[in-house]
């Protein structure tokens, strides 16, 4: 194992950015040479929920899981089409129908079934992530009574060939949506409550919800239902810029409404909070942020339209935006309102202007203290493997939530 440790200067405070080289490393969770359950035998576990996404497409970092740091692992994900079925192929772009990657990797990729084994070993929650992002196949399930019956039916296979009980939901629609689908979806997370807690006893049922929902008509907006109705909601509270956003800004700003987005963290718990009890909410945070293309290093920059010459605006995992800091040691400065690190810089590739709005130890630490002064049920990660093998955010999920 070899431990990179570089010091990044904040506004002032020096915050220490460590890195793990993994190759070779004999202490990974599935070293047939170690046995890693020695390494959590005296430790505490978290005194709240730390529920984690972990996409299909992060698998290979899955050797710099902390387990101890976690409650709950939700793989995701796989698709559903608008009868209940499970997609198992899809349309590649050259035209030729490929296996669809959720389910493939699902169903095959051993190291899925490496962190089941070992999330049963550690005490940790695994869930199933039900993905449903077509609005029309959305309608139609929603408006099928039938197709939940077929959905459950498919998650039984699932879930009991892996031994696991837990199903996270996540609908999406790409606009918004009226309260009639809104209510049918909190309708549809109670019925697979029911039944799954009938098939098993203790199954836990997490829903993934817009920032925006409690202030705009989304599939997720029936709040005071899909609260009683699950077992807990995940607030995806991030994305307030993107990409495609007139100015560069935070991607998860505490403050800030009216001023540089439309909504801000602080005023989006205070909305959840007047229909939810804390007990069951988690916030999810990002572990990710966006690098834009813009005109100027001032802060929330004008987007300027990218093209192959100057590039395009996109969003970066924090292993990709700590491998910039590291390569490039641009000035990192704090934006006071969202209370989110920054900087801007002259890519190397076009010479153009850009500039960074993400997360690290000292944003996320402001959020997960929120978590704790409104007692919530706690903290979601979208999405585990985005920080690769950097390890200060582990460190301070154990500093907030264990220590």
């Amino acid at each position: 194992m070899v431990l990179f440790l570089i010091v990044a200067v904040l506004g002032g405070v020096s915050l220490y950015i460590s890195r793990l080289d993994y190759k070779n490393h004999p202490l990974t969770p599935y070293s047939s040479s170690f046995d890693i359950l020695a390494l959590f035998k005296e430790r505490k576990k978290p005194a709240y929920r730390i529920y984690g996404y972990l996409p299909y497409w992060t698998l290979e970092s899955m050797e710099y899981l902390e387990l101890d740091r976690l409650t709950d692992v939700a793989y995701f994900g796989i698709y559903i089409d608008g009868e209940g079925n499970f997609v198992k192929t899809v349309e590649g772009a050259d035209g030729i129908w490929i296996a669809e990657p959720g389910y493939r990797n699902w169903k095959e990729n051993e190291k899925v079934t490496q962190l089941v084994e070992a999330c049963k070993k550690f005490g940790v929650n695994f869930a199933l992530t039900v993905v449903a992002h077509n609005d029309e196949d959305n309608d139609a399930f929603l408006n099928c009574r039938g197709c939940w019956d077929t959905l459950l039916t498919n998650i039984y296979t699932e879930l009991d060939e892996k031994d696991i009980t837990d199903v996270n939901l996540n609908f999406e629609y790409a606009g918004y949506t009226g309260k009639e689908m809104a209510g049918k979806f909190s309708e549809f997370t109670k019925y697979a409550n029911q039944e799954l807690d009938k098939k098993y006893g203790n199954s836990n049922v997490i829903v993934s919800a817009f920032a925006d929902s409690p202030v705009k008509e989304r599939v997720s907006s029936d709040l005071v239902n899909l609260a009683r109705n699950s077992d807990g909601i995940f607030i995806m509270g991030y994305d307030f810029h993107r990409p495609s956003s007139d100015t560069a800004g935070p991607v998860s700003p505490i403050g800030g409404k009216g001023i540089h987005a439309e909504y801000d963290i602080e005023t989006m718990l205070k909305d959840y909070l007047a229909v939810v009890p804390p007990n069951k909410l988690l916030l999810g945070v990002p572990y990710y942020g966006y690098n834009w293309v813009v005109g100027e290093p001032e802060k929330y920059a004008k987007r300027i339209d990218g093209n192959d010459n100057i590039g395009y605006s996109q969003s970066q995992s924090y292993e990709t935006i700590m491998d910039v800091l590291i390569n490039i040691r641009p000035q990192v400065m704090w934006d006071d309102l969202g209370q989110v690190p920054y900087f801007s810089y002259i890519s190397e590739e076009t010479g153009q202007q850009r500039q960074v709005f993400y997360e690290n130890q000292r944003s996320l630490a402001v959020k997960y203290k929120l978590v704790k002064s409104n007692n919530l049920m706690g903290a979601g990660i979208w999405a585990l493997g985005y920080d690769g093998g950097y390890t200060e955010l582990w460190d301070l999920l154990y500093d907030e939530f264990i220590d």
